[in-house]
């Protein structure tokens, strides 16, 4: 039986959708900082970093549509969600928190990477517990196909809202670059106390945005105890597994996601390798950039509604889509033709040294993360009809499992990913604990960054052709 849901407002949406600011501080903390603290402050070298990240998302990936089958079929007082979110959001907590303190504590390289897989698989899992549910719950407030993408776009805005603050803020927050006793200035990511204040501070700031998410909407956690089960075992977990693979509109999907979701996973991780030793930005400098990549982000996440309301979803994406190809290939176009240098043209505004080259690289960099933007929320939302579509056609309710599964792509793309990473570093010359670069490897990864994210969103650009659902063949179908 499903409970009816009525129309949700603004503000209940973003009741909703703070319970992904602790994802995002959990996450796009790992993301955005995980690899520079294994190489730089743990010493790993950058192919033992990529297996320790990368086993742990294939294990992410693995146990999402375990907990999307859990969390499907689970009959509680307080429903098939919350008891999971409540639970998988404290120990996000915990595990995030050791994941930066106890691998510093450690002596020998071969421990240190037990225990950074350790608490990595830590992290992993307890956000596995936590987003399949809240992420299905999602699915079930907002029934329909336009408040979907009101409530994925408000609900990727706080999430990079709040990556706004946890990360772009974190350089001066937390890794301000400091004078060394030899009085030559230190890059404040590259000192490994900053990472223990960054440790504490964000624990408890994930616990307190679960803490809220929960009481916000606990008007849906509504008692199903006498909901049938039909099927919580191995056997039914693999019969709703090759199911939803069976489902055509679920695999175009997945496979457009997984494609785009690659690309901005290139970015990502080696843009703060660009940061460092290509661009050699100041704190505030990475804060202007980072932060108005992750702002262009939450602005075309919160208006994808409209953008959907007057054009429809797959125009929508195409338009995010054109937007991050441009923002990228622009940036390798100005920085590696000649045209702008790092660091040229210097000003100061209140006492900072800024420079041209920044803002200029920090207006592309919004271009390609705010096409980004529409992208990851749509998906999500396409997804979301996707389920709803099933379940019409089927009279079963798989909102996690669908969920699940499309994270598990999206995970076990990235998995594969951070390896590729880890093979762009090297090649690239990159040398792991060294405090600088050889100017050659500098522009080798810079040169790498600016070029395959755009060329392999050109290619999700291509899949997403075929999507064939729009606002008129989803009522046909649901109505």
């Amino acid at each position: 039986m499903t409970h009816p849901v009525k129309k949700l407002s603004q503000l209940g949406i973003f009741k909703y959708a703070v319970g992904d600011g602790a994802f995002s501080i959990t996450m796009n903390g790992m993301n955005n900082f995980a690899m520079i603290y294994l190489t730089q402050i743990l010493g790993l070298n950058p192919g033992w970093a990529g297996v320790a990240i990368s086993i742990a998302i294939f294990w992410d990936a693995v146990t999402d549509p375990v907990m999307g089958h859990i969390s499907d079929n689970t009959r509680t007082r307080w429903g098939r969600r919350h008891p999971y979110v409540l639970v998988g959001g404290l120990l996000a907590a915990i595990s995030f928190f050791m994941f930066w303190t106890v691998p510093q504590l450690l002596g020998s390289a071969g421990v240190i990477f037990a225990a950074a897989l350790t608490f990595n698989l830590m992290v992993r899992t307890a956000l596995t517990v936590y987003m399949v549910p809240y992420t299905a719950l999602g699915f079930e407030i907002c029934p329909d196909y336009e408040d979907r993408a009101r409530l994925q776009g408000v609900r990727f805005f706080i999430n990079q809202l709040t990556n706004f603050f946890a990360g772009a803020m974190a350089w001066p927050f937390f890794f301000k670059e400091r004078l060394n006793d030899a009085g030559d200035m230190v890059d404040g990511s590259l000192l490994a106390s900053n990472y223990n204040r960054f440790a504490v501070i964000m624990g408890i700031v994930i616990v307190v945005l679960v803490s809220v998410c929960c009481w916000g909407t606990r008007q849906f956690a509504l008692d199903n105890r006498n909901e049938e089960v039909r099927g919580n075992n191995l056997k039914a977990f693999w019969v709703d597994f090759l199911a939803i693979f069976k489902d055509r509109l679920a695999v175009k999907v997945f496979i457009f996601f997984v494609i785009a979701q690659f690309a901005m996973m290139l970015m990502g991780t080696t843009q703060m390798f660009v940061y460092i030793f290509y661009m050699k930005f100041s704190a505030v400098e990475k804060s202007i950039v980072h932060g108005g990549g992750m702002l262009a982000f939450a602005f075309c996440s919160l208006n994808l509604a409209k953008l959907v309301t007057r054009f429809d979803k797959k125009p929508a994406g195409f338009i995010g889509m054109v937007l991050a190809v441009f923002g990228g290939l622009g940036l390798l176009a100005v920085f590696r033709s000649g045209m702008m240098n790092p660091q040229q043209g210097a000003f100061t505004i209140f006492g900072e040294t800024i420079h041209l080259s920044t803002l200029v690289f920090a207006l592309l960099q919004m271009c390609w993360w705010g096409g980004c933007g529409l992208v990851v929320p749509l998906a999500s939302s396409m997804i979301a009809d996707v389920a709803a579509i099933n379940e019409k056609k089927t009279g079963e309710q798989k909102n996690a499992s669908y969920a699940a599964i499309f994270t598990f792509c999206s995970k076990a793309a990235g998995s594969i990913g951070i390896n590729i990473c880890a093979m762009l570093l090297a090649t690239a010359g990159i040398v792991s604990g060294a405090k600088e670069q050889t100017p050659e490897a500098a522009r080798n990864i810079a040169t790498l960054c600016f070029i395959c994210g755009p060329i392999i969103m050109i290619s999700a650009m291509v899949l997403l052709r075929a999507y064939p659902i729009n606002r008129n063949t989803i009522k046909e179908i649901t109505e």
